[in-house]
């Protein structure tokens, strides 16, 4: 349960908790927990196994079920935690304000499959979120983009994400990076020029969201969350971030 609570009574000392009367505020977030994940003290990379635990879940919210989230940390199991001291457990709030998109993936019928995926891959976007600063940038733009309660600002952090991953310059920006987007996705053909005008029209909404002149709707931002979603998971499964020579070959079909 989520509920701010005001206290009214005056602490003995600077720093101390207030003393009652307490009165919980009407504004109230209700969450169920269904499922705990366990990161072992023995498991050891760069990241914390609250980074950790972040990654695999964004890996389920890209690949399972947007909705999943992140809800609270604990030192202990929450199946066990309450025959425990106070003094003993610590519970950290996470993810417990609202989302503000409602998404679905298409073809999400098969879950028990998705997750294998997310078993099979989560050490490959670990290794990538500690080697590759934009991969990272992508992957935490994702994460938390259902949360930001302005869809104008949620359509900017997108695109930002995919300009650190496909631009390579800033001159003739909107054309390069919708081409090197389509490129990195499907082979040479039909799909790939639907998929770049697709992509090119899309980034004019960006740029209208980002100078404050906002054109763009919900289908323009699930088309975004699309082109993000797929282009991670491929990054994910190949265990690389294409470089920028790398993804002009892709362009002009180099082997």
């Amino acid at each position: 349960m989520n509920s701010h609570t005001i206290a009214f009574g005056k602490p003995d000392a600077p720093g101390k908790h207030h003393p009652a009367p307490w009165k919980a505020t009407a504004q109230f977030e209700g969450f169920d927990v269904h499922a705990e994940l366990f990161i072992p003290s023995t498991y050891k990379c760069e990241l914390s196994p609250y980074e950790i635990a972040r990654v695999i879940v964004c890996m389920m919210r890209l690949f399972v079920n947007p909705k999943i989230r992140l809800l609270v940390g604990s030192n202990h199991s929450l199946s066990a935690v309450a025959g425990f001291a106070d003094r003993d457990v610590n519970i950290l709030p996470i993810e417990t304000s609202r989302q503000f998109i409602e998404l679905a993936l298409p073809n999400s019928e098969d879950a028990a499959g998705r997750l294998y995926w997310v078993r099979n891959y989560w050490r490959n976007a670990v290794d990538l979120m500690t080697s590759h600063a934009d991969f990272r940038l992508a992957m935490e733009a994702f994460e938390m983009s259902t949360f930001i309660p302005h869809h104008a600002l949620t359509l900017v952090s997108l695109w930002g994400a995919l300009e650190a991953l496909f631009s390579p310059s800033t001159s003739e920006l909107r054309f390069r990076v919708s081409v090197l987007i389509a490129s990195y996705i499907h082979p040479p053909g039909k799909q790939r020029a639907e998929t770049q005008k697709e992509i090119f029209d899309l980034y004019d909404k960006r740029s209208a969201a980002a100078h404050g002149k906002p054109k763009h709707n919900n289908d323009h931002l699930l088309q975004t969350f699309n082109i993000l979603q797929r282009v991670l998971r491929r990054m994910i499964e190949e265990k690389d971030v294409p470089s920028k020579n790398a993804l002009n070959d892709m362009l002009l079909g180099v082997e």
